[in-house]
């Protein structure tokens, strides 16, 4: 099995040096629409594949900012400068929900409707062995110590993540109204953003874990009333109301619903997930959600599962599942990710990790031992993978499962620093241990079906020519509304079609 490439258009890409951007695409969406938003320096574009047309639908620096956002802030580190945040499908065709994160609140709100832990309860020694410091709260670290192997000197701070209803009107979006503010922290750590709305409007949300790299999450992730290391199932015509429905979680940045059919589906009885019941939720209140729903109505035979990818710490980059009756459950499903208080062990697909070196980079949090294949109370992941002595990966990026395009594949996702795409045949099955992943061949069709020998890499090289001492490009997989699988690249802002191909 191969993937040939096909270039298909592109949106501006301010910054092209390496590791001076920060930017993703959203696809999940009605219609023939996908988003790219440039989200370090506040823009958004906007693909019809009706026409292969590409056009900017909102700019910081000349469109309206919602009244209250200050988003003119900088951090210091590119990869974490979210000034658009994430972006999914209102509950209108018309309609678009965007997340800003501002350093000030929206008008209306004097508080987030959900924080950070609250300040000191969380501290920790980083830098160790040999230069070793106290950071008593891990959420508000001020500026990070420069013995931190990435982002030393940079000042911190606390800042919100506002969820705003949109109607986008003559190409531009229009009529902002906020329901949601979660308090967050802006640093160099890992701030989620993964976004998809469910088929009766209702969105899920990945926190992040809140925290930087090199830890195991701590305890918060496994806490049900944090809401670091969460996914949060928000109601958009309910301001400020939310639940916790999945805890474990690290750093997803990507969210995609899938259909299986229900006769492919067996789960072992001693994997199944050991969940913490909540509150249930309040019943649709919307007569345009319920429309909504009718038009997605899946037939009886077949379920739709939530699958998204977790960058991991050094241990397990994933691509977990979960069917969406089980999420939406009334007990909270949980991913391993942070310190359990109960059996004091932290999760890592599936292994168990030590508590981690702040501010380590490449080899904290350890590996401490196998956790057992189909762990009672915990989902395993549906991929995952590590790193060898000759794979210089640094983390998953994306993941794509192709309706079209493709045979064979089920399940794609490609790595940062690499460039590579792996795949899988398999697919998800409830219950079943991690399935089995291969390298994927990638040809480019815009040079004769050339092998791309350094995979996307090569193709930063053909945009930008002599690009320095790395050729990474940052590959953001993703799907075209025909369920073809494309591939954004960050760095050069050039997006693709793949489909398979028999080597």
């Amino acid at each position: 099995m191969g993937l040939m490439i096909e270039k298909i258009g592109s949106v501006t890409a301010i910054n092209t040096d390496a590791f001076s951007y920060n930017m993703a695409v959203f696809d999940n969406f009605d219609g023939s629409m996908t988003f790219f938003l440039d989200q370090k320096n506040g823009v958004i574009y906007c693909f019809d594949s009706n026409d292969s047309t590409t056009s900017t639908i909102f700019d910081m620096n000349t469109s309206d900012i919602p009244a209250g956002l200050t988003l003119d802030w900088s951090l210091g580190s590119s990869g974490q400068t979210y000034k658009v945040k994430s972006m999914t499908q209102g509950m209108a065709d018309d309609q678009v929900i965007v997340v800003f994160t501002s350093s000030t609140l929206p008008t209306g709100w004097t508080k987030a409707d959900a924080t950070l832990p609250a300040p000191g309860t969380y501290g920790q020694y980083m830098c160790g062995p040999d230069n070793t410091v106290w950071i008593p709260d891990i959420y508000r670290p001020g500026v990070i110590p420069d013995c931190f192997a990435n982002g030393g000197g940079v000042p911190t701070f606390t800042g919100y993540d506002v969820f705003y209803k949109f109607n986008i009107v003559d190409g531009k979006l229009a009529n902002p109204d906020p329901f949601f503010v979660h308090e967050s922290a802006v640093l160099v750590g890992h701030l989620g953003s993964g976004i998809i709305t469910l088929d009766d409007g209702r969105v899920l949300w990945s926190t992040g874990d809140c925290t930087v790299f090199g830890l195991d999450g701590h305890y918060a992730p496994q806490l049900n009333f944090e809401t670091c290391g969460k996914i949060l199932l928000l109601d958009p015509t309910s301001k400020g109301e939310y639940r916790v429905v999945a805890k474990g979680v690290r750093n997803s940045q990507q969210m995609r619903i899938f259909t299986k059919d229900k006769t492919l589906n067996s789960e072992s009885p001693k994997s199944k997930s050991l969940k913490t019941k909540v509150p249930k939720s309040k019943a649709p209140k919307s007569d345009k959600r319920k429309l909504k729903k009718e038009k997605n109505k899946k037939d009886s035979t077949s379920m739709e599962y939530l699958a998204f990818m977790d960058i991991g710490g050094v241990t397990a980059e994933e691509v977990n599942a979960v069917s969406i009756d089980e999420i939406l459950g009334s007990e909270i499903v949980n991913f391993g990710w942070g310190r359990n208080i109960h059996d004091g062990k932290a999760r890592e697909g599936t292994f168990y990790v030590n508590p981690g070196n702040g501010g380590v980079l490449g080899i904290e949090p350890s590996c401490a031992a196998n956790a057992p294949i189909g762990e009672h109370g915990y989902i395993q992941p549906w991929i995952q993978f590590g790193r060898t002595a000759t794979d210089f990966y640094y983390a998953i990026s994306s993941l794509a499962i192709p309706t079209a395009g493709n045979d064979k594949l089920k399940l794609l996702w490609s790595e940062f620093n690499t460039g590579q795409i792996m795949g899988t045949d398999e697919i998800f099955v409830d219950g079943a241990p991690p399935v089995t992943g291969y390298k994927i061949k990638i040809h480019n069709a815009d040079a004769a079906g050339a092998y791309l020998e350094n995979g996307l890499n090569d193709l930063v090289k053909e945009e930008l020519g002599d690009v320095g001492y790395t050729s990474r490009g940052d590959p953001r997989l993703f799907h075209f509304p025909d369920g073809h699988a494309g591939v954004f690249i960050e760095r050069t802002g050039i997006f693709y079609k793949l489909t398979e191909m028999a080597i």
